[in-house]
């Protein structure tokens, strides 16, 4: 496909059962993520976590108010969350062109398990299953290869041999490749091999390196899209990565986009101001909000306060996505939502928005 009008920069999987304890070598078997039924529904279980991963929210998209649960069954799930061929007919009832797939919440799981054998085999497996998943239409289907996290010698060889497999446009950092949520120096052999294959390295939603906790009740889901993307940016900047590897492009995935104009007036404000005093004369090559308006694209699901912005923002760096299946997606409905959004942007800036900028951020092909 050559043609495209809507990109979908985040969409999900509601992975297979079956997706480790297939592919995993037998001695991981009993230790890795597996679906279990329970009298409410279905839900992930694990080794070491007494938490259960539902499939309710993840996999609601397109339900009336009244059918929205937190428990369902796995073969109540629309197919297109782990079937590809039903995938491409779920997006063609959208009329979405492509779209760029990420992790259900069970990603954390594997990222955050502490044993790094475990780790390891798991993160190889799910990037294999991806690439078959993504391979079976990679023109509309584009797979985000997932980076280890014990060490930089691990994510050097796994980038390595993804780089090798098809059906992947970019590369997935849950966590810096050292183990931390620092940037370490060693971490450059990542960024430089990276940044040498021209595909970016998204950031979805936030990082993290330990397993999950159970949501507060009187929490509200989300709003952690707002808090971890600006200390991202910052520490990409200030380390000097984006300086050393001029080629690298860092998406940021289902965080918005109304909030980048503060943002980045305020990174600009206090750099100018502390740098003499707790930055130590440091001066880099351009202000802070230059590195994030070129570097780091950021995708929105409903923004319309960034809409009506996006010439602070940027509309070079906006990308248009839909969550498909989960909670906040307006499937089968996109362009209901879309229309009413865009109705006084121009067809150029509309287009870039919608497809343009996420084909020159993620490789598809062709």
């Amino acid at each position: 496909m050559t043609d495209y009008r809507l990109i979908s920069v985040d969409g999900h999987y509601n992975e297979p059962g079956d997706l480790w304890t297939s592919r995993v070598p037998a001695e991981y078997r009993d230790r890795v993520p597996r679906i279990d039924s329970f009298d409410e529904g279905d839900a992930w279980a694990m080794e070491g976590t007494d938490l259960r991963r539902q499939f309710g929210w993840g996999a609601c998209a397109g339900k009336p108010a009244d059918q929205l649960n937190e428990w369902c069954r796995f073969e109540d799930l629309n197919p297109g969350s782990y079937d590809p061929k039903a995938r491409l007919v779920e997006m063609d009832a959208d009329d979405v062109d492509a779209e760029v797939l990420f992790p259900s919440g069970i990603g954390q799981w594997m990222s955050g398990v502490p044993d790094d054998d475990l780790h390891l085999v798991m993160v190889r497996a799910y990037n294999d299953f991806v690439s078959e998943f993504a391979s079976y239409e990679s023109s509309r289907l584009g797979g985000m290869a997932v980076i280890p996290s014990r060490g930089v010698d691990h994510a050097v060889a796994e980038i390595e041999r993804t780089l090798a497999l098809p059906g992947f446009v970019g590369f997935l950092l849950t966590c810096y490749p050292n183990g931390t949520l620092e940037i370490a120096p060693e971490d450059d052999a990542v960024w430089g091999l990276i940044a040498e294959s021209g595909k970016p390295v998204a950031i979805h939603v936030s990082l993290y390196n330990t397993m999950p906790k159970a949501l507060k009740a009187a929490s509200l889901p989300g709003t952690v899209h707002f808090y971890d993307a600006p200390n991202r940016m910052l520490q990409f900047i200030f380390s000097g990565v984006l300086d050393r590897f001029p080629e690298l492009t860092i998406p940021l995935i289902e965080v918005d986009c109304g909030w980048l104009p503060y943002f980045a007036e305020q990174a600009d404000d206090n750099y100018l101001r502390h740098k003499r005093a707790s930055l130590k004369d440091k001066n880099l090559p351009m202000r802070p909000s230059e590195y994030m308006r070129t570097r780091f694209p950021a995708a929105f699901v409903n923004d319309t306060y960034a809409i009506d912005n996006r010439h602070r923002i940027g509309v070079e760096r906006m990308m248009w996505s839909n969550d498909y299946p989960h909670i906040v997606s307006d499937w089968p409905n996109s362009w209901k939502t879309i229309n009413a959004a865009f109705a006084d942007v121009p067809a150029d800036e509309r287009h870039a928005i919608l497809a343009g900028n996420a084909l020159r951020v993620f490789d598809f092909p062709g």
